[in-house]
């Protein structure tokens, strides 16, 4: 086999700087990506359940915020026994 002398590309040190920037930012995304698809493992794993003491807190966020943005006023909390994630119920205006 015959060897031949590289090509040499003219690059200045901004040039250089860049690619190196590229593969920083190449790296990162491929770690963030990485994490991500570790997280959705978990949840995919154990899935997030309505009453489960730790996430009944984001539910109770979410269904303040989707009522918020409906205008459903919201539910007082001394009628509704348990906790309360947003599955209606029967209604109580009268008519029928």
């Amino acid at each position: 086999m015959i060897r031949r002398t590289p090509t040499m590309i003219p690059m200045s040190d901004a040039d250089v700087q860049e690619i190196r920037d590229l593969v920083i930012d190449q790296k990162s995304r491929f770690e963030a990506k990485q994490k991500t698809l570790l997280a959705m493992k978990k949840v995919a794993e154990h899935p997030i359940q309505p009453n489960d003491p730790e996430t009944l807190p984001w539910f109770q966020l979410l269904v303040a915020e989707r009522n918020r943005r409906l205008g459903i006023p919201a539910p007082s909390t001394g009628n509704i026994p348990g906790p309360s994630i947003g599955i209606p119920g029967p209604s109580t205006s009268g008519s029928s």
